[in-house]
C-alpha cells in the first residue's frame, strides 16, 4: 500500500470519511439527547445542574470539526477530479498543484480532535477523583506538551513548500511526538479511571447506594472504548511512519474516530445507569480523597 498515489488516496479518504461521518451522526444524536433531555420525561430538558456542560461543548465542537472535514474532503476531490483541467490530471493536482490552506488544515483538525478527546478523558478522571489535581498532574502535563507540539506541527505544515507532503521530514517528528504523547495520556488516564471505579466497586462503604457490579460494567466500557481509540492511534502512527500517501487517509479517519469513541462512551454509560446511581449518597463523605464523589455521575 506504500505505492498508493495521491489521487487514489484522496478518493479512499473521501469514502472512509463519509462512512465514519455516517457512524458519527448515528452516535451524535443520541449523545446530545442523553446530555440535554430527561431520561424519564419525553422532550423535557434536564435541570441545569444535571447537564454536563463541558462534555456537551466538547461533543458539539468535535462534531463541527468532523463536519468541516467531510465538506473539505469533498471539495478537495471535486477540485482535483472535476474542476482542474491542467496537464497531469488529478494526480498532478494533488502532487504539486494542490496547495494553500486546504493542503494542511487536516493536520489542525486532527490535532483539535485529539486535544478535545484527551481533555474530556482527563476531565472525567478529575471528577471521579473528587477534583484532585494531584491525580491528573501527569496527564495534564502530557496534554499541554501535546498542545504545544500540535501548534508547532500545524505552523510548520502551514509554512512548508506546497509540493511537500504531510509526512515530510519536517513534519514527521512532530506528528510522531504528538501521537506518542496522546497515546500515553490515553493509557494513563484510562488506567486511573478504571482503577478508581474498581476500587469503589470493591469497597462497600465507598460504593454507598450504587448497584453492585454497576461500576465494573462502566469500567469495562471505558476499557473497550479506550482500546478502540488506542488501536486507531497506533495504526495511524504506523501509517505516518510508513511514508505512504495513506497517511492523509489516516488523518481524516482519526478526525471522525475520536468523536465517535467519545459519543459511544457516553451513550453506553448512560444506557446502563440505574436509578440508584442518582440517589443520595449522603452517608458517603467527600473529604477523603478515596471516597466517591456523589455528584460525579452528573459530570462524567
Amino acid at each position: 500500500m506504500a505505492g498508493v498515489q495521491a489521487n487514489t488516496a484522496r478518493l479512499i479518504a473521501l469514502f472512509i470519511s463519509c462512512v465514519l461521518y455516517g457512524i458519527l451522526l448515528t452516535t451524535f444524536v443520541p449523545c446530545i439527547r442523553s446530555l440535554l433531555l430527561s431520561p424519564t420525561e419525553k422532550f423535557q430538558l434536564k435541570p441545569n445542574h444535571k447537564i454536563k456542560y463541558p462534555i456537551l461543548v466538547a461533543s458539539v465542537l468535535m462534531f463541527l470539526v468532523s463536519s468541516f472535514g467531510v465538506v473539505l474532503s469533498l471539495q478537495d476531490v471535486i477540485d482535483g477530479f472535476i474542476n482542474y483541467d491542467g496537464p497531469g490530471g488529478a494526480l498532478e493536482f494533488f502532487t504539486t498543484v494542490n496547495g494553500g490552506w486546504k493542503h494542511w488544515i487536516v493536520i489542525i483538525e486532527d490535532s483539535v480532535q485529539a486535544m478535545l478527546g484527551d481533555a474530556l478523558l482527563i476531565y472525567r478522571c478529575y471528577v471521579l477523583y473528587d477534583r484532585s489535581w494531584r491525580v491528573i498532574a501527569i496527564p495534564v502535563v502530557n496534554w499541554l506538551a501535546s498542545c504545544a507540539l500540535a501548534i508547532v506541527c500545524s505552523y510548520r505544515e502551514a509554512t512548508m513548500p506546497e509540493e511537500d507532503r504531510l509526512n515530510s521530514s519536517a513534519i514527521l517528528p512532530f506528528l510522531s511526538a504528538v501521537a506518542l504523547l496522546t497515546f500515553t495520556t490515553s493509557i494513563v488516564t484510562t488506567y486511573l479511571i478504571i482503577r478508581r471505579l474498581l476500587t469503589i466497586e470493591r469497597t462497600k462503604d465507598l460504593r454507598g447506594p450504587l448497584e453492585p457490579h454497576l461500576l465494573s460494567r462502566v469500567a469495562t466500557i471505558f476499557f473497550e472504548t479506550g482500546l478502540i481509540y488506542t488501536l486507531s492511534l497506533v495504526a495511524s502512527l504506523g501509517v505516518y511512519l510508513s511514508d505512504s500517501e495513506l497517511e492523509f487517509v489516516a488523518s481524516l479517519a482519526m478526525i471522525h474516530i475520536i468523536p465517535i469513541t467519545c459519543n459511544l462512551l457516553l451513550i453506553r454509560v448512560e444506557g446502563i445507569r440505574h436509578p440508584k446511581f442518582t440517589g443520595s449518597a449522603g452517608s458517603v463523605g467527600t473529604s477523603d480523597e478515596r471516597k466517591f464523589n456523589p455528584n460525579a455521575e452528573n459530570e462524567v
